[in-house]
């Protein structure tokens, strides 16, 4: 199962391709636009995406490549009705990972998902930094302008999500369904709460307002 991003301008299309990746256990996010495709890509968290190669306001191929040079890692599957080898390269070298033509398959479409999404994770920089902040990641040790900073398991862990997802915005559900386990912790309230005590102790040097509240929504890091 996954959180997938569906940009698709075609209604029909878009509610026929949410039905099938619905009825694999996925969970889909659809916009109609580029603007609002790389809004979304920008500030909630994905799995992977789906792009139509023909968007109003901005081409697919530009979200993409947009997407990619600021930073964004997540998979992406290019549809589109462009048949020719040339359109197919400039997709690619935008930052798609694959290539699907219209009309197409859902099995196949289900299958191109889920290699997608079984693709193991780019390998991690060691050191992760924001101004005078370090994570390090081997050692799951945190410094501030070379001083160590005590984070328990569960507090490095949310520190090492936001830090390495700048400017994303984390949902308090997306937060809990990738760090927290026990039904004790299952609440938003335990999110707020490690958030508080996070934000205290990375404050040395103003670094515990790079976490910052998105109201309505949850949380993001901005690097400083």
């Amino acid at each position: 199962m996954g959180r997938i991003l569906l940009i698709e301008d075609d209604e029909k299309i878009a509610s026929v391709v949410e039905d099938a990746l619905c009825a694999y256990n996925h969970v889909v996010d659809v916009t109609g636009t580029g603007p609002d495709g790389l809004e979304h890509l920008r500030y909630h968290h994905y799995d992977m995406a789906i792009i139509d190669w023909g968007l109003p306001g901005m081409p697919g191929f530009t979200v993409c490549e947009t997407y990619r040079n600021e930073g964004g890692k997540i998979p992406i599957l290019f549809l589109t009705g462009q048949t020719d080898v040339v359109k197919k390269v400039q997709a690619l070298d935008s930052g798609a990972d694959d290539y699907m033509c219209k009309p197409f398959s859902l099995d196949e479409l289900i299958a191109r998902v889920s290699a997608l999404l079984r693709r193991p994770p780019e390998e991690e920089d060691q050191i992760v930094s924001s101004g005078t902040m370090q994570l390090d990641l081997t050692n799951s040790a945190v410094t501030i302008q070379g001083d160590a900073i005590s984070l328990t398991a569960s507090e490095f862990a949310l520190l090492k999500l936001l830090m390495q997802n700048p400017s994303t915005v984390f949902t308090y559900g997306a937060i809990i369904d990738k760090l927290f386990h026990s039904e004790a912790e299952f609440a938003e309230k335990a999110v707020r709460q490690r958030v508080m005590v996070l934000r205290k102790k990375i404050a040395q040097d103003g670094h515990g307002d790079s976490i910052v509240t998105v109201t309505g929504q949850g949380y993001k890091f901005e690097r400083r």
